[in-house]
């Protein structure tokens, strides 16, 4: 992975800030853009969604990577969501999304933002956890999750259905492997692009 060495400085800065907090709103518009064309369907979200989203942000988080490969940028990325879905009333889901962040900091850590591994490797984390997100209550907060949907006009045989997915080990692992696939083509895209594109116009 090709990542310019002209500045040293370890430690995130207000530009690798603005730079982070951009990339990090651009993916979540392109998540909201994939999520369209499979929302009506739980397997649709899981399987297609949530694996276009990690294909096709795998080349912007890489490319944020290479603008501020610094202490700090995983966590900001991940806190981002985080404060998003603190706004949405999920707390669960805010806290694992912070908790992701401090993960994929120490994984990145000394050289990972520029070992191709690590990074690949907190990338596939994060867009695990992302596709995870949104459904933590319905997994671990069931019943809460079902008199909300309820209260929010589902029928509670649909609310009874959706949970039920969220509730099936091999659907679950099938949904990570998937997610974690796709990662790390997504990734595998952006380190060419970056290098055949990005690097010589001097992006980072």
């Amino acid at each position: 992975m090709s990542i310019s060495k002209t500045n040293h400085r370890k430690t995130i800065g207000f530009k690798d800030v603005v730079t982070v907090v951009l990339f990090s709103v651009l993916t979540f518009i392109v998540s909201f853009v994939t999520a369209i064309p499979f929302s009506g369907s739980v397997y649709g979200m899981l399987f297609g969604g949530y694996a276009l989203m990690a294909l096709i942000c795998g080349p912007i988080y890489q490319i944020m990577i290479n603008k501020a490969p610094r202490i700090g940028t995983q966590i900001l990325f991940f806190s981002v969501k985080a404060l998003y879905m603190l706004i949405c009333g999920q707390l669960l889901t805010a806290a694992v999304f912070f908790v992701g962040g401090l993960i994929c900091e120490a994984i990145c850590l000394g050289d990972g933002y520029r070992n191709m591994v690590k990074s690949t490797a907190a990338y596939a984390l994060h867009t695990t956890l992302y596709g995870f997100g949104s459904f933590f209550p319905a997994i671990f907060l069931t019943e809460s999750y079902s008199a909300r949907m309820t209260a929010a006009g589902a029928s509670p045989e649909s609310v009874a259905a959706t949970i039920g997915v969220y509730h099936q080990p091999l659907t679950m692992l099938g949904v990570a492997v998937v997610l974690i696939a796709f990662s790390i083509i997504g990734v595998l895209i952006g380190t060419k692009m970056f290098r055949k594109h990005f690097a010589p116009a001097g992006i980072a």
